[in-house]
C-alpha cells in the first residue's frame, strides 16, 4: 500500500485467492488459436480463390484444436484479418475482414479506409501489398463464479468474528498493535479497518493504519488506500 500511496492509487484489489490467481486465469481464460499464413503478394496480383481457401482452412483448423476442450466451450467466434501496407513500405497493418470470402475491391477499400484512419493520408497511386491472412478462432468458456473461491459457508457473521487476534506490525517507522484476521472468515460485507493483518493459506495482507479493507461481492478485498 505504501508504493499504492506513493503512485497516487486510490485503492488496492487484492483477489480472493492471490497465490492461485494466474493458475486459475489458465484454466478460465478463452480458447484462442491464431493462425497465419504469408503470401506477400500485390493485392492486384493476388489469387482470390486461394486467399478464400487459406481463410476457410484457417478457420477449420483453429476450430479443430479446440475441439479437443469442446465441453468447456459455449461460443466459437471466428474473426478474419489481413496485414496488409502499401508497396515499398515496412510497416504493416492489420485490416478486419467481415467474412472469409472478401472481395479483391473489398479488400483494397478496407485498407485503404484502415490507412487513412491511421494516418489521415491517402496514396491512391501506390499500389497495395497483401502480406499476411490471419485468423483468430476464439472458444468462449462458461463464466466462472468468482464468489465461490471462498466458501460462503465459512464465513463468520460479523468481521469481528472472524478477527483471531493481534500483532505487532512495524509501519510507519514504529511498532502498532494490529488487530489479525481469517480472510475466510470474513463475512460479504465485511470492513476491516487499518492497521490490521488479514491471514490466509496463500497470502497475508497488510492494511495500514488509516486504510480501510472491505469485501466486495465476489470476495476481493477493496483497500482504500489513505492518501
Amino acid at each position: 500500500m505504501a508504493l499504492a500511496r506513493e503512485l497516487g492509487i486510490p485503492e488496492v484489489l487484492v483477489p480472493a485467492r492471490p497465490g492461485l490467481t494466474n493458475a486459475l486465469g489458465c484454466l478460465v481464460a478463452d480458447l484462442r488459436q491464431d493462425l497465419v499464413n504469408t503470401l506477400n503478394v500485390a493485392l492486384d496480383a493476388a489469387d482470390m480463390d486461394r486467399v478464400h481457401a487459406i481463410l476457410a482452412d484457417q478457420r477449420r483448423r483453429g476450430i479443430a484444436i479446440n475441439a479437443a476442450e469442446q465441453g468447456e466451450i459455449v461460443e466459437t467466434m471466428v474473426l478474419h484479418a489481413a496485414d496488409m501496407q502499401f508497396r515499398g513500405q515496412t510497416h504493416l497493418l492489420r485490416v478486419a475482414l467481415p467474412h472469409a470470402c472478401v472481395s479483391r475491391a473489398a479488400l483494397q477499400e478496407l485498407f485503404e479506409n484502415a490507412y487513412f484512419a491511421r494516418f489521415q493520408v491517402q496514396l491512391p497511386e501506390i499500389a497495395a501489398v497483401l502480406v499476411n491472412l490471419v485468423t483468430a478462432v476464439i472458444g468462449k468458456r462458461r463464466a466462472f463464479p468468482l464468489a465461490t473461491l471462498i466458501d460462503a459457508a465459512g464465513r463468520a457473521g460479523t468481521a469481528a468474528d472472524a478477527r483471531i487476534g493481534e500483532r505487532n506490525m512495524f509501519a510507519d517507522g514504529r511498532w502498532v498493535r494490529a488487530s489479525v484476521y481469517d480472510r475466510i472468515k470474513l463475512p460479504g460485507d465485511a470492513r476491516v479497518a487499518g492497521p490490521a493483518i488479514i491471514e490466509q493459506l496463500d497470502a497475508t495482507t497488510v492494511v495500514e493504519a488509516g486504510a480501510h479493507a472491505a469485501v466486495d461481492a465476489v470476495g476481493n478485498l477493496r483497500i482504500a488506500v489513505q492518501a
